[in-house]
């Protein structure tokens, strides 16, 4: 059957959904000039506000959805709870208003391309600098923040909901689905996107602390920009939302070559099931990334690897008190602590020179040999030792050598140290270890910056 000419004009015009089409003035003051996006339930316009000239977009209901029950109000709220703050981070939201029946509302117009788009536009094979992600993300959280202190939940946040423009603004868009709920008010429909929907958000489970499924899809967001994926995919929606509630996220580091582990306990955080185990904020979420990215976080996880277990006790008393929140784990051989890394990676591992069948030197070379642990700091300890056999070891990559007994505060300082310079060597073309230093044959801290 063959369509008239409105009906073909209308499949393929966007903009003839929404009632009007370019060149069309709006409110007296836009004129329409091109299509920006396409939703479901609305159609995104940019156009020329013509008495302030600037450029801007403005977002129309779709026609074929104006007759919905309740439509109309909640395009309102859209655009009320945009309005609701001024904020860099966060879109701006100029005017509202209905063009003949049509709902609208003008927003600020952002000259570049969504954080999906970005993402894609680095290649299949090619993912974008963690210094670009830790800015995105970390602008993201800002506007999160300031979404949350309006008392609104955004409910749908994801990378094309995250506009960039030229400058490496980030701005949070697309309130469609944000609500402002009420002291004991049930979290009602399910809404949003199943890649990045919390566990509780995605079977409808009531909480005080709404805010959190925010946090979570901030933390899916930054999993994904870092390692080209989210979380979790599957063939449908029920799937992706059974592996939220269900399955724990594979660390960022083992899916991302060379990316070092303090990123892990970053994102992971943001990504815990039970709401009570991320964090408070989104506020709390940046600073704990941009912690693991300049390097000031505390190590995640210490793995410290001696056949002495009175030493071992020692050791691990002095780190729990220096590192209060790190997870501290022991081994007491070479091929345990392998087994304790290939299970999941450390943050730190000290490692005892003199062990029996698998000593230090071998130890630290298969470690070494592991992907998930060439930006990870190898301390080597020992009761006897000295410059050559540090030379030795910083050629199959340990990064200190101690001699025992040691200082609790000189481990501190080295396990810091090393942290910071691996951190730092963590670029596209860094090398798996640093320049051996000289050694120095006064002391027991044979390390340097």
């Amino acid at each position: 059957m063959r369509k008239d000419s409105a009906s073909l004009r209308a499949s393929r015009d966007p903009l003839a959904d929404v009632g009007v089409e370019k060149g069309t003035l709006v409110g007296g003051t836009y004129r329409i000039d091109g299509v920006l996006g396409v939703g479901g339930m609305g159609v995104v316009a940019s156009a020329l506000d013509e008495r302030l000239e600037r450029r801007v977009a403005i977002k129309f209901v779709k026609s074929s959805m104006t007759s919905l029950p309740l439509m109309k109000d909640l395009f309102a709220e859209e655009a009320r709870a945009m309005a609701r703050l001024s904020h860099p981070n966060v879109l701006a939201v100029y005017a509202f208003g209905e063009h003949d029946t049509t709902p609208y509302f003008v927003m600020e117009y952002v000259d570049g391309q969504t954080a999906e788009q970005w993402l894609h536009g680095h290649g299949k094979d090619a993912l974008p600098s963690v210094d670009d992600i830790v800015k995105i993300v970390s602008q993201a959280c800002d506007g999160v923040d300031a979404i949350h202190a309006t008392g609104t939940i955004h409910r749908d946040l994801k990378p094309s909901n995250l506009l960039i423009d030229k400058a490496f603004r980030v701005a949070v868009g697309d309130f469609g689905v944000a609500r402002t709920p009420e002291p004991g008010e049930a979290p009602g429909q399910l809404v949003g996107t199943a890649a990045y929907m919390a566990p509780e958000a995605a079977f409808g489970e009531e909480t005080f602390r709404e805010q959190a499924r925010d946090v979570y899809a901030l933390g899916c967001i930054a999993y994904e920009l870092l390692v080209g994926r989210p979380p979790f995919v599957g063939a449908s929606d029920m799937n992706v939302l059974t592996q939220h509630v269900l399955q724990a996220p594979v660390p960022p580091s083992q899916r991302r070559p060379g990316l070092p582990a303090v990123y892990d306990e970053a994102v992971l955080k943001a990504l815990a099931k039970d709401v009570d185990d991320r964090y408070l904020s989104a506020g709390d979420f940046r600073n704990a990334l941009l912690a693991a990215h300049r390097g000031t976080a505390d190590p995640t996880r210490i793995l410290v690897v001696d056949d002495d277990p009175d030493w071992r006790e020692i050791l691990v008393s002095s780190l729990s008190a220096r590192f209060p929140r790190s997870v501290i784990d022991q081994a007491g051989d070479g091929a345990a602590a392998l087994e304790a890394f290939c299970e999941r990676p450390y943050s730190v591992v000290l490692v005892d020179l003199e062990m029996p069948e698998m000593d230090g030197t071998k130890l630290t070379g298969l470690l070494r040999n592991i992907q998930s642990a060439h930006y990870t700091p190898i301390i080597v300890l020992t009761a006897a030792g000295g410059p050559s056999e540090w030379k030795r070891l910083s050629a199959i990559g340990a990064d200190a050598f101690l001699v025992k007994p040691v200082d609790p505060e000189d481990v501190e300082l080295v396990i810091r140290r090393t942290l910071r310079a691996r951190r730092a060597a963590a670029g596209p073309n860094a090398s798996i270890a640093p320049p051996p230093p000289s050694p120095a044959s006064s002391t027991s801290l044979l390390s340097v910056d």
